[in-house]
């Protein structure tokens, strides 16, 4: 494990500049700058979720051929070369349409789930159980402080540059990257993964007999469904209603993921004691009002935004830790636990999709809405914040069915989560106390 563990780490820094270049801000920024509408935003938003449905057919391929590592890498490097069309268009000046954006982005996320299904079965058989929590805790420390520093630097150049200057030293160093990071993961050392014989169907029902799953699978679909809808739109609030510059944006992840480097020990430390449902529960009651802080922000009065950027960091780095790790958990032992992580990518990707959507929808026919309330100017944008909230309050419901085995219960995990924190506090008094008289 350790030569796999560290090797995944490199490979993943390396990842993580097409993963943060080609997404987030600069997606959005570069969608914007082709000319899409907001509903177009939505469907862009939505393409990743219903490309979640490949997994099926990379867990059918991978047993029929006895090759998941091999499918794994070709498709995560040729998915992420797909954005050598974009570098051709721009350094040729050549028009990148509509069509051919969303070509491109529909392929790519293609290829991406179908190699991302393979990955977290790969690495569910590469990392202990009992070492997950600390190992994805550091892991994704070491990345997010790398795609800080990566998002930064970018919204630099889209500040300086001009817009087709700036995405293509953005694209070109991404895919660059890219290529490094398939290179290293063909390194990765595998487990053994034997072939089998298997039917499409039985990928698809065995895992829907798994009750306990299913809660898990309802859970995070009604959150995705419903709870989705603003998805689309933060970053294009951001630019559009807050006029924030793109380094301005880009200090707005920064602190996010200061946060969640902050954070993202601690709740691997607690999945490893206590199990991944009450970290998941604890950090997702967090999420709740969130969107509603976005309501107070104007262009002339950010610190809503700056206060949303600490707490989203926190949360969200324990939300993500801990659902993969509950997901892993809940497939463990399993005959085809691929066809598991197929049938959760899948039905939460349609989810996923139908609420983009959806969100896209409400916010094109809401483009002209617009209301004046005690000094205060709301639009469409804010319907979708304030929708979120709502719908994040009602999952919490589908979120108590969900049962892990050996798992301890929220509140003794919140009480242990609140002494280590004071013995934290206690321990850093001492050092400033004893640094203050070494200087006397």
């Amino acid at each position: 494990m350790k030569n796999g563990g560290k090797i995944s780490i490199i490979e993943g820094a390396f990842a993580q500049f097409h993963i943060t270049l080609t997404g987030g801000m600069f997606l959005t920024a570069f969608a914007l700058y082709i000319g899409v509408n907001a509903f177009q935003m939505g469907l862009l938003a939505a393409i990743p979720s219903i490309m979640a449905s490949v997994g099926f057919v990379s867990a059918y391929l991978a047993y029929t051929f006895g090759k998941r590592k091999l499918l794994c890498v070709y498709t995560s490097g040729i998915g992420r070369g797909l954005f050598i069309a974009f570098i051709v268009a721009l350094a040729f000046n050549f028009r990148i349409s509509i069509q051919l954006f969303f070509l491109v982005i529909f392929l790519f996320n293609f290829f991406l789930s179908f190699s991302g299904n393979l990955w977290t079965s790969w690495m569910s058989d590469l990392i202990p159980r009992e070492a997950r929590g600390k190992y994805f805790g550091i892991r994704n420390t070491i990345i997010s402080g790398i795609g800080m520093i990566v998002n930064y630097t970018g919204g630099i150049l889209l500040d300086r540059f001009t817009q087709n200057t700036a995405f293509l030293m953005i694209f070109s160093v991404s895919v660059m990257c890219s290529t490094i990071a398939a290179l290293i993961l063909s390194s990765q050392p595998e487990p053994v993964f034997e072939k089998k014989v298997i039917k499409l169907e039985t990928v698809f029902l065995t895992p829907l007999r798994d009750k306990n799953f299913v809660s898990l699978v309802t859970f995070v679909s009604f959150w995705y469904l419903f709870a989705g809808i603003a998805a689309p739109f933060w970053v294009v609030h951001m630019i559009k209603f807050l006029k924030m510059s793109y380094s301005t944006i880009a200090i707005y992840s920064i602190i996010a993921g200061i946060s969640s480097l902050g954070f993202q020990l601690l709740w691997g430390k607690m999945i490893d004691k206590t199990r991944s449902k009450p970290v998941l529960t604890i950090n997702f009651i967090g999420v709740i009002f969130l969107p509603l802080i976005w309501l107070f922000a104007r262009p002339n009065f950010t610190l809503p935004i700056w206060i949303d950027a600490f707490f989203s960091g926190g949360f969200w780095s324990g939300i993500n830790l801990s659902l993969f790790n509950i997901l892993l958990s809940l497939t463990e032992d399993k005959e085809i636990k691929e066809s598991y992580f197929a049938v959760f990518s899948t039905i939460t990707g349609i989810c996923g999709f139908l609420s983009s959507l959806l969100g896209g929808l409400i916010a094109q026919v809401l483009s002209r809405f617009e209301w004046q309330f005690l000094g205060q100017t709301f639009i469409n944008f804010h319907v979708l914040f304030l929708g979120t909230t709502l719908f994040r309050a009602i999952s919490l419901g589908f979120l108590r069915q969900v049962h892990e085995k050996e798992a301890y219960p929220t509140l003794y995990t919140l009480q242990m989560i609140g002494d280590y924190t004071v013995r934290r506090l206690n321990e850093y008094k001492d050092l400033v106390l004893n640094a203050l008289r070494f200087t006397k």
